[in-house]
């Protein structure tokens, strides 16, 4: 009867065993589904856009499938989709999609990253030998760079293309940013690693250079004071005026280094002291630097038609002038603009023909608070369009 009464106890306690197991894998598909269904990504995928530490285990592994078709991928296996209207990168389960058109995929061990374009990430302040490591997808090869900054500084370029990884050692200290010029959904660690300093030798031998500059700074000075007292005191100090005699050469020698390699100087003394005043600005006015601009409907995810579409700054000074045909999507980068301010507010306007009333088109990617496009000196921009209302 023991032994029954035995058996009956464990058959019980199996029984409740598995069902806690059902209950539990049930809240856990519950959750995901709930989390794709709100079009947000999984929370172990949020996790994973700054890692503290563990890049190589917390980080997917990711693989380029294609553009539109049906995928088949192997079981415990999921799919990242590129979907517009708007940008981002969904979650969808394996192992079979049947992808739309202008649907990119990708296969994926884990989770996906966030969505970003035209948009400056933060990361916060790092320091010297810092070790950055990301994983990065949709990354166009074109003329668009991803580019890491430290404080304003341009430090590195994200290599391009559908999947992409790297790794660099931060030199310095700063605030580390990243602005995302082309659409980007990337996985980073920041910090997990430190390089060891390797600068300190550099640092050394730059600084046994001062002696020498200081060196001559005195030799410049000790001739000024020695012509005039060997004039003067020449009968008296008969014992240490010699050495200072000998050592007068040397000195006219590195007075005339200095003098070739500040050749104005001369020049300026001999002018009025208002026309050197002026002559000092001039150099360090900054050249004037031009824009460069593309008009592109991709991320709006229309197309163009037949017409011509013109670029003008808020205000109406023409910048640029595009013709297209049915089924164009980009112009192509156009260089060398040049606009009144810094920064200006731009719209696109299209003329379907000769006398046609214009059709301001809806900018996608805007300025802040704003429903204008934006160019700046010094800067290329794509200016993403779509047709309003559509």
């Amino acid at each position: 009867m023991k032994r029954v009464a035995t058996l009956v106890i464990l058959a019980i306690l199996i029984a409740a065993w598995t069902q806690a197991l059902r209950q539990t894998s049930v809240e856990l598909v519950t959750s995901t589904e709930e989390t794709v269904s709100n079009g947000r990504q999984p929370d172990v995928a949020k996790s994973n856009l700054i890692v503290a530490g563990a890049m190589s285990s917390d980080v997917p592994s990711v693989e380029y499938l294609g553009q539109t078709g049906t995928f088949t991928v192997a079981p415990g296996l999921n799919f990242i989709v590129k979907r517009l209207n708007p940008f981002r990168f969904d979650y969808e389960s394996g192992p079979i999609y049947t992808a739309a058109p202008d649907e990119y995929v990708w296969v994926t061990s884990n989770g996906v990253p966030p969505a970003e374009y035209h948009s400056w990430l933060d990361f916060g302040e790092v320091f010297d030998g810092c070790k950055i490591e990301y994983l990065a997808i949709d990354d166009n090869v074109d003329d668009r760079i991803n580019q890491f900054y430290l404080d304003d500084t341009p430090i590195y370029e994200m290599p391009q293309g559908m999947v992409t990884s790297g790794e660099f050692t931060i030199s310095g200290e700063g605030n580390l940013r990243l602005y995302a010029v082309d659409s980007i959904g990337m996985w980073i660690a920041v910090c997990e690693a430190v390089s060891p300093p390797t600068p300190q030798p550099t640092a050394t031998a730059t600084a046994t250079m001062p002696p020498t500059a200081t060196a001559t700074a005195t030799a410049t000075v000790s001739p000024t004071a020695t012509q005039p007292a060997t004039v003067t005191a020449s009968p008296t100090p008969t014992g240490t005026l010699p050495p200072t005699s000998t050592a007068i050469p040397t000195a006219t020698a590195t007075a005339t280094t200095i003098a070739t390699n500040t050749p104005f100087p001369p020049t300026a003394t001999v002018l009025p002291p208002e026309i050197t005043a002026t002559a000092s600005v001039t150099p360090t006015k900054e050249p004037r630097e031009n824009t460069c601009l593309r008009i592109n409907f991709d991320i709006g995810g229309h197309e163009a038609k037949r017409g011509l579409y013109v670029v003008q700054e808020v205000g109406g000074r023409v910048l640029y002038t595009w013709y297209a045909e049915d089924g164009w999507q980009d112009s192509g980068w156009v260089k060398d603009i040049d606009i009144t301010h810094p920064s200006v507010y731009v719209q696109v306007l299209y003329y379907s023909g000769p006398g046609a009333e214009p059709v301001e088109m809806e900018i996608v990617n805007p300025a802040p608070d704003s429903a204008y496009g934006w160019l700046s000196r010094g800067m290329c921009h794509a200016i993403e369009v779509k047709w309003p209302g559509e």
